[in-house]
């Protein structure tokens, strides 16, 4: 598991070292939380950058042995923040009720750094202390090209400083990559994204493990080319390298900037 972990961090890391200055902008697609990102991981980019208000409306089902279903509500401000809030329910039951912010701290040419934080709540089945878990991080996105097809890099550096009600010590980070497929072919409707993590989108949720570290990946799908209104979807595979954690994940964003 150690050598596949420095293999993806070696392939991304040559990713952004290929990297040139001509690609457009991120697709702007929600992860997991709700927050403008790739799967798990947030970026440093805001969902309407170009408008003083956005709202994006959300869901994501994950599945794993059965299904959780994560609908999702952000609201961008003022091209320079967000702030997310998601239910995790699986079956009937209210699990985790999720909370996100970010704020862009900067942003010139193809280069954006924000600092943000996250934080969940668990409703039921666990003592009433132990409920709370949150953290903070910042996060840092580049885009260019990579072989002429516009890419994405994130990184993300974090700390989780209460988990399941204690103090935490634990550092979370992670990579995500977008690119465009085909650019000439698909006219940038079509992305592979993928991340790698040491963390969950939630503390008390079983559909992605990270004991060992999670990659996911998949498409995104971006059919509405226009400045006001967004509807991307993203079919993924998850926590593809451990044999028996392996699920995966369909999520649909409708976004609107006013």
């Amino acid at each position: 598991m150690k050598f596949k972990i420095s293999v993806l961090f070696v392939v991304l890391a040559a990713l952004i070292a290929v990297s040139g200055v001509s690609a457009q902008s991120s697709v702007k697609g929600m992860n997991v939380n709700g927050m403008t990102g790739v799967i798990i991981t947030p970026t440093a980019r805001i969902g309407w950058e170009k408008s003083d208000f956005g709202l994006d409306l959300s869901y994501t089902m994950a599945y794993k042995n059965d299904a959780a279903h994560i609908p999702a509500v952000t609201v961008s401000l003022f091209r320079k923040a967000e702030v997310a809030f998601a239910f995790d329910m699986e079956g009937n039951d209210l699990t985790n009720l999720l909370f996100g912010g970010k704020y862009q701290l900067y942003k010139e040419g193809n280069t954006a750094l924000a600092l943000g934080g996250d934080f969940e709540y668990q409703t039921h089945d666990v003592a009433e202390n132990n409920r709370a878990s949150s953290d903070v991080y910042i996060v840092a996105t580049y885009s260019g090209d990579f072989f002429k097809m516009p890419a994405v890099t994130t990184m993300l550096f974090g700390w989780q400083f209460m988990e399941a009600g204690d103090f935490s010590t634990d550092l979370n980070y992670s990579m995500g990559f977008e690119l465009g497929l085909f650019p000439e072919t698909f006219k940038n409707y079509v992305y592979w994204i993928s991340d790698f993590s040491n963390y969950s989108y939630a503390i008390y949720s079983d559909k992605v493990n990270p004991a060992r570290g999670i990659f996911n990946t998949g498409l995104r799908i971006d059919p509405i080319k226009n400045s006001k209104y967004k509807f991307v979807i993203n079919m993924l595979g998850t926590d593809l390298l451990d044999d028996g954690s392996r699920g995966f994940m369909i999520n649909a964003t409708f976004g609107m900037g006013f």
